[in-house]
């Protein structure tokens, strides 16, 4: 009985009304609106419902691409993030293309963004939780292991992993 009290409380309280809202709300706008926004999307592409995308008229998705659950992909409002045919990202990645400006005279948060492509190549795996900042080029066949935040450009069908990433295998 006392659970049932407590679990009633908690769904008349003004806090689950207005996380539920802000869910919905997010869900609409930066899901179903940017999959319907996408500037491409290929044949047989899938992107989970709790994925997050933004500006999405400035991300291209190509063939057979799989965007996992609780993946963020922002474009920039000048940037593009562009990914190629039978790519996986996997859970909890994070591709940003847009970046906060860094100068001491103003406070970062009103600064203007600092924006640079993104480029994707094909046959990618983006690991669990990996990081893709701006101006990142990832060839063709490259693997992203699982939490590695890529700061630098990834050679084709080149394995890397780590913080910062670096190259720790080939595909062969």
């Amino acid at each position: 009985m006392k659970k049932i009290i407590k679990y009633l409380s908690l769904i008349f309280s003004k806090v689950f009304w207005f996380q539920l809202r802000q869910f919905i709300a997010l869900f609409f706008t930066d899901n179903v609106y940017g999959i319907k926004h996408l500037g491409a999307c290929g044949k047989k592409t899938n992107v989970r419902p709790s994925a997050s995308l933004a500006y999405s008229e400035n991300i291209f998705l190509g063939d057979n691409v799989h965007v996992q659950r609780n993946v963020y992909i922002w474009a920039g409002k000048k940037s593009k993030v562009t990914v190629g045919d039978n790519t996986i990202i996997g859970p909890g990645s994070f591709i940003t293309s847009d970046n906060h400006g860094l100068k001491k005279e103003q406070l970062i948060r009103d600064q203007d963004g600092v924006e640079q492509d993104i480029n994707i190549g094909s046959d990618v795996w983006l690991g669990a939780y990996s990081i893709i900042l701006p101006g990142i080029e990832i060839g063709n066949g490259a693997v992203v292991a699982a939490g590695s935040v890529v700061t630098k450009s990834v050679q084709p069908y080149t394995i890397v992993g780590g913080v910062p990433a670096k190259q720790i295998g080939e595909r062969k």
